[in-house]
């Protein structure tokens, strides 16, 4: 873990150049800061991280691909399953991971319900 779960600790992980985390769970807070920079989180099994790790271990130049789509994380020769909330993964898939893209792409409705507030 990287020990918080505040906006700033995913900012750094995907500032740093990652773009997928990988581990057995996720604080509730982390993972939707995560997905809301589009940062997939994905969990697998402790067998699965220690193999996973091992391989990194040994080549820590070995590309990992996190294939959100199809629920695996593929690396070497070796393919895992991995897991992610339906809600998550529905999002990154369509896109509507940013809830500032969606409101930068929804401005007719925004101006229609503000025409329509009462107090406006």
């Amino acid at each position: 873990g990287c020990g918080s779960s505040r906006e700033h600790a995913p900012q750094s992980l995907y500032r740093a150049g990652f773009r997928a985390i990988i581990a057995g769970n996720f604080a509730e807070i982390f993972f939707g800061n995560a997905t809301s920079l589009g940062m997939p989180c994905v969990s697998s099994s402790k067998e699965s991280l220690e193999k996973l790790s091992s391989a990194i271990e040994t080549d820590p130049s070995l590309e990992v691909v996190v294939d959100v789509e199809n629920l695996q994380v593929r690396y070497g020769n070796e393919v895992m399953p991995c897991g992610i909330t339906p809600s998550a993964r529905d999002s990154l898939l369509n896109g509507s991971w940013d809830p500032l893209e969606e409101l930068l792409t929804a401005t007719k409705g925004i101006e229609e319900t503000a025409r329509n507030l009462p107090y406006a």
